[in-house]
C-alpha cells in the first residue's frame, strides 16, 4: 500500500511541512462567529469539519479593491510589477475548487489577465472532502471531486488520504512521506441531486424562465444587497473607476467588486440604463449564473454551494424557477 494517510494527530506537522512551500490560509472561525478563510496561526485554528465559508476563494485571485493601472506625467499609465507572495489555500471543498476552475476559465482564457494569472501561479490548492448540508446542491461529484487542486484531501476513518494530481502536488506529497501511514486509495463519493441535473439541463437547453410570476416575486421581495454576488464564487463583475490623488497629477486606476442587482449596473455615460427594473437584473443574474455568455456560453457556473440561499435575507431561492418546471411536468 502506498503511503498517503496523514493521521488526524499529524495535522500540526502536515501544516508545518506545507508552511515551508508558502504562507498558510485556510478556513478558521473569526472573532466575530464567522467563518472565513485567513491566514493561519497555529494548526488550532483550522477547521477541517467545517459547512461554507462567508466569503469564497476568489478573493485570492480577484482582490475587492485591486489597482491595476497608476498614472504620474512622467510615466504615463504603467503598471507595478510587484511580487506575489505563494499561498497555500488549505481546506477548500470540491464547490470551491470547481468555482476557481471557473474562473480560470474567465480570466486565462483566449484573453489572459495578467494580475489574476500571476495570483494563480503563486496559489496551491489543497482540496478538503465534505458531507453537503440542507443548503448544498453540488450534484454528483464523483468525476470533479479533486478537479483542479494540486492535492486533495479525503476524509476518511482514519484520517486523511491524500492524493496529488498536479507536479506542485506530487513535490508537496513527497515532503510528506515521513508523517504517511499506509493507507488505501479511495473513490469519490457519488452523490446524486435532482436540482443539479435540472441546472445542468436548462444551461443545455438555454431555458429562461421567461413566462414565471416568481420574477414579479423576487424583484418585490428583492432588498438589492447584493448578499447573493458578494458571496458567489463565480460571480465576477466588476467595475473601473480612477482615483486622483492630493497632489492633482498622479492617479491610481481600481478594479472593484461590482454586483448585477446593483441599480447602476447597467448604466452607461448619458443616463441610459440597460436594465432599470429589478426584475430585469434578476433575470440578467440568471442567465449569466446558468447559460453563460460569450466564450462560457452553455457552461452553468453555479457549483451548488449554497451561500446565495444560506444569506438571503429575504430568503429568495432560484431553485425554485427550475423546482417549479419540475411540479408542471408532475403528472
Amino acid at each position: 500500500m502506498a503511503r498517503n494517510l496523514l493521521k488526524r494527530d499529524s495535522i500540526s506537522f502536515f501544516l508545518e511541512i506545507l508552511a515551508t512551500f508558502g504562507k498558510l490560509h485556510g478556513p478558521i472561525l473569526t472573532d466575530d462567529g464567522v467563518l472565513a478563510f485567513r491566514p493561519l496561526g497555529s494548526g488550532n485554528d483550522l477547521l477541517l469539519e467545517y459547512s461554507r465559508t462567508l466569503v469564497p476563494p476568489k478573493k485570492y485571485l480577484l482582490p475587492p479593491r485591486d489597482a491595476v493601472l497608476f498614472f504620474a506625467p512622467d510615466e504615463w499609465y504603467h503598471q507595478l510589477a510587484a511580487a506575489v507572495p505563494e499561498t497555500i489555500l488549505v481546506g477548500l471543498h470540491p464547490c470551491d475548487l470547481q468555482g476557481i476552475a471557473y474562473l480560470d476559465k474567465v480570466f486565462l482564457g483566449d484573453r489572459i489577465d495578467p494580475l489574476y494569472r500571476a495570483r494563480r501561479t503563486a496559489l496551491t490548492l489543497i482540496g478538503l472532502s465534505c458531507e453537503p448540508d440542507e443548503n448544498c446542491f453540488c450534484g454528483d461529484l464523483s468525476a470533479t471531486e479533486t478537479h483542479g487542486c494540486d492535492l486533495f484531501m479525503h476524509q476518511s476513518p482514519g484520517g486523511f488520504n491524500l492524493k496529488d494530481n498536479t507536479p506542485k502536488g506530487t513535490a508537496i506529497l513527497d515532503r510528506l512521506t515521513p508523517i504517511l501511514a499506509e493507507g488505501k486509495s479511495l473513490p469519490a463519493v457519488s452523490r446524486t441531486c435532482d436540482m443539479a441535473a435540472a441546472i445542468q439541463l436548462a444551461s443545455v437547453r438555454s431555458e429562461t424562465h421567461g413566462e414565471s410570476a416568481l420574477w414579479d416575486e423576487f424583484a418585490e421581495r428583492c432588498l438589492s444587497c447584493g448578499a447573493c454576488s458578494l458571496c458567489c464564487p463565480t460571480c465576477y463583475c466588476f467595475d473601473i473607476r480612477e482615483y486622483g490623488a492630493l497632489d492633482g497629477e498622479s492617479t491610481v486606476r481600481l478594479r472593484e467588486w461590482d454586483n448585477c442587482l446593483f441599480k447602476d449596473h447597467g448604466e452607461v455615460a448619458g443616463g441610459f440604463n440597460f436594465r432599470k427594473s429589478r426584475q430585469e437584473r434578476f433575470q440578467y443574474r440568471y442567465r449569466h449564473k446558468y447559460l453563460g455568455f460569450g466564450p462560457t456560453r452553455g457552461i452553468a457556473s453555479c457549483v451548488g454551494c449554497g451561500r446565495c440561499r444560506a444569506v438571503c435575507p429575504v430568503g429568495i431561492d432560484l431553485l425554485e424557477l427550475f423546482k417549479e418546471r419540475q411540479d408542471e411536468k408532475q403528472p
